[in-house]
């Protein structure tokens, strides 16, 4: 195969400074303008300031032997009522998703506000276990005799909806 000698192109600034203009141009007409409303926090009622998902369960720290041999604390001792809370008061304060166990901006599932509250170290696998079975007979009592995560991902559930069940099923534990 016979050699070739590649040349540099010459490129004109003349040229190609309008036609990047142009392309950029282009490509902003296509995206949404930029909100110029600020979002502010909504002001707690009463002065109160806003408690962490956990409330009123302390933060678990682990001990020195704990820390020492890299194991997470011993997980709190919950009821399933407790567990489903902590479920909704996680998905308040994270949010809501759909079709993952949680996304990049932090928003869970119902499954994966078990996980979350797990490994925040309350409660057990058996009382998350538990917690679980609670929830799909609220779905079955409500009608929707379906597994919890594919009931999560219909494009019909609302995250009021979430809200609504963990709290009927906590209320029935």
């Amino acid at each position: 195969m016979p050699a070739t000698l590649l040349t540099r192109p010459t490129l004109d600034p003349d040229v190609l400074g309008p036609l990047l203009v142009a392309e950029v141009e282009a490509y902003l007409r296509t995206v949404a303008p930029p909100t110029t409303r600020l979002t502010i926090p909504a002001i707690p009622r009463h002065g109160q300031h806003h408690q962490p998902w956990h409330h009123p369960h302390p933060a678990l720290q682990p001990t020195l032997a704990q820390r020492l041999f890299r194991r997470r604390p011993t997980p709190a001792d919950i009821t399933v009522t407790e567990h489903l809370t902590l479920m909704d008061r996680y998905i308040h304060h994270h949010g809501w998703t759909q079709g993952a166990l949680w996304d990049p901006a932090g928003r869970v599932c119902v499954l994966g506000a078990h996980l979350a509250v797990l490994t925040a170290g309350y409660g057990t696998p058996t009382t998350a276990w538990r917690a679980r079975l609670r929830i799909g007979n609220q779905l079955g009592y409500a009608g929707h005799p379906i597994p919890v995560d594919d009931w999560n991902d219909q494009p019909t559930t609302r995250q009021t909806d979430i809200h609504r069940l963990l709290q009927r099923a906590a209320a029935h534990a």
